[in-house]
């Protein structure tokens, strides 16, 4: 997955419009060190790091003067002007310092790092205008923000893992109490609910006239943190509000784990790598309510299954080391199946790693034994006797 997203944003840089000369590395792509290798190809590149945090105009243009006489540079002649850590500068500093800097080039491009979408690019028509992210990839929620549609609130919301939610390309964090946070990712995760659903999740032991104060207080703190009216009531049911584009890791990973199943063996291997890309972590990691606890099992067992999906289209490709790794993750998370152990016991045969296929089996035997009270089935007991018999004679 890094090689094929580092190979996506390659070559969306190389087919770039001429007329995009400011291109942001996408903030949320994990792997953004990945592209400099790439980037540094040329010699006709120039890279400043921004050091310390909050930098004002004056400080940027301080440390782009020393940067250009360390490396003896011309902006004249650069193809590419690299700014590292580009977070660390105050947004409307670092606005006025990269439009300075498009103009003192003439051609090339400045190329940007940093762990946050510019505030100035969303703000500025004649910057946005210049703007490119890379690597754009929609399903893998790497949207560009410089392209986004003004009459929509453009939402991000990653559920996998921590919990993450960026409106407009921004991180929302303050959300004034957990509730409002909770009730939050609740109504996205549902997506339409109705509210005798929500009481009963949230204040089932209130009066309804109670719970309906409490749920509309809270729900206007939501609209107050995100600046918009999240949900829309009709016909009985709260539903994502219409001018809302919602993007929701769950939902895409869920999508794409379901489509792998009835598409080709290159396409579902592609759908498989991109679902398991997005799964960051187990559904909403610090939260322990009832309702999370059961989405979070529906999406490990989806996780676990995604992975094993995967396994068997490369044991299929004739690449059983990677293969061979899927399957590990997947037997961290189903510990007693024994198909899974198997699968992974052959393996270690085929590669000739004896010992570790023995010790796959007694740690099944050992997690059946514990939880179950039972011994691996007879097949397996076979086949762990002709490991051994191998192991036996290679020695």
């Amino acid at each position: 997955m890094v090689d094929l997203l580092r190979e996506i944003a390659a070559r969306q840089l190389r087919e770039l419009d001429d007329n995009i000369r400011l291109v942001i590395v996408h903030p949320n792509y994990v792997c953004q060190r990945h592209l400099l290798n790439v980037l540094f190809q040329t010699n006709k590149s120039i890279y400043i790091r921004f050091n310390d945090s909050r930098q004002t105009h004056e400080q940027l243009r301080a440390q782009l003067d020393d940067s250009l006489a360390r490396q003896e540079a011309s902006l004249e002649s650069a193809e590419i002007v690299v700014l590292d850590e580009g977070d660390r500068a105050a947004s409307d500093s670092l606005g006025t310092f990269v439009l300075e800097l498009l103009d003192r080039m003439k051609k090339g491009r400045v190329l940007l790092f940093t762990r946050v979408a510019p505030g100035f690019v969303r703000d500025s028509a004649d910057i946005r205008k210049q703007t490119g992210f890379i690597p754009i990839e929609r399903q893998l929620m790497l949207s560009d923000y410089a392209r986004l549609d003004d009459k929509m609130a453009f939402l991000e919301v990653r559920a996998l893992g921590s919990g993450r939610v960026m409106l407009n390309g921004r991180s929302v964090d303050d959300w004034d109490g957990t509730l409002p946070r909770a009730l939050f990712f609740y109504l996205v995760d549902r997506g339409m609910t109705t509210r005798s659903q929500i009481f009963e999740t949230f204040w089932p032991n209130l009066s309804t006239r109670e719970a309906t104060n409490v749920f509309h207080v809270t729900k206007r703190k939501i609209s107050e943190v995100l600046g918009v009216d999240l949900t829309t009531y009709w016909s009985g049911f709260y539903r994502i509000a219409s001018n809302i584009d919602l993007h929701y890791d769950v939902f895409s990973f869920t999508e794409m784990v379901q489509n792998s199943a009835v598409a080709a063996p290159e396409e579902a291997a592609r759908l498989l790598s991109y679902a398991l890309s997005l799964y960051q972590g187990k559904f909403l990691r610090s939260v322990e309510t009832d309702w999370v606890k059961r989405r979070r099992q529906e999406m490990e067992h989806l996780y676990g299954e995604a992975l094993i999906g995967l396994g068997k289209l490369m044991e299929q490709a004739e690449k059983p080391r990677e293969a061979l790794g899927l399957y590990v993750r997947a037997s961290a998370a189903n510990r007693h199946r024994e198909d899974l152990a198997r699968s992974i016991m052959l393996l270690y045969r085929q590669l000739g790693w004896h010992e570790d296929a023995i010790a796959t089996y007694r740690r099944l035997e050992s997690e059946l034994e514990n939880a179950l009270g039972v011994s691996p089935a007879p097949t397996l007991q076979e086949l762990l006797g002709e490991i051994q018999a191998e192991a036996e004679r290679v020695h």
